[in-house]
């Protein structure tokens, strides 16, 4: 019983570390990672902010919890290839592509606040997604020093491309279509008509798997 008593409030209602990191989720998703805070996930939570600190040391620890479980989940979780049966290397290069881009079209201030972020904590998920891509990449026949440029030139691709879709989708009080009009008629943008055009076309994965052949093109078998 005495023991019971010295239990913080957030040890008493059963605190998880797990639950820690998937309210520093929601947290960072509503107000964004800047803002994000032991004290603020503890209001969450609905604990105090000693609680928190039972499960993660500081905000910095909080930040890698946070990014190591977003990128499992989306990215890494049932991810073929990565056991014992194996997957053609520009294959998984590719699902891993599609699936980083996913995670940011639906979490675009996730993928971009821990995009080309190194963790304190090993291993992590967002190291393991990097050697996969890069070693996927070196058996795809990329030299060395290649392979880490193309690395960076599909991460960047992913994030670009999530946080483009997200502003493209962003509720506006203005109809696409007469944005788009706006600009289509007037000779300032005669160079960018034909994209305007292709901009307001709903299938956004084939330009995607377009902009990644050309990332990949120089290791696609001929």
């Amino acid at each position: 019983m005495e023991g019971s008593a010295r239990r913080t409030r957030g040890e008493s209602a059963g605190l998880t570390r797990e639950a820690v990191v998937a309210a520093a989720e929601i947290v960072a998703e509503r107000s964004g990672v800047a803002k994000l805070s032991l004290r603020a996930v503890a209001v969450e939570l609905g604990v105090s902010p000693t609680a928190i600190y039972h499960h993660v040391r500081d905000r910095d620890e909080l930040l890698d919890a946070v990014a190591d479980a977003f990128v499992f989940r989306k990215v890494l979780r049932r991810l073929p290839g990565t056991g014992t049966r194996k997957t053609a290397p520009l294959k998984r290069v590719r699902l891993i592509a599609h699936r980083l881009r996913r995670a940011g079209i639906e979490h675009p201030g996730l993928l971009s606040a821990i995009a080309g972020y190194i963790p304190e904590k090993s291993p992590s998920a967002q190291m393991d997604c990097a050697e996969l891509i890069i070693s996927d990449l070196l058996d795809a026949g990329a030299a060395p020093e290649r392979a880490v440029v193309l690395y960076r030139a599909v991460v960047m691709l992913c994030v670009g491309d999530a946080i483009a879709y997200a502003n493209y989708a962003r509720p506006r009080a203005t109809p696409l279509t007469d944005r788009l009009e706006r600009h289509l008629n007037t000779e300032r943008y005669a160079v960018l008509h034909g994209y305007l055009h292709r901009a307001a076309e709903p299938e956004r994965d084939q330009g995607f798997d377009q902009q990644l052949d050309l990332v990949l093109q120089e290791l696609a078998p001929h």
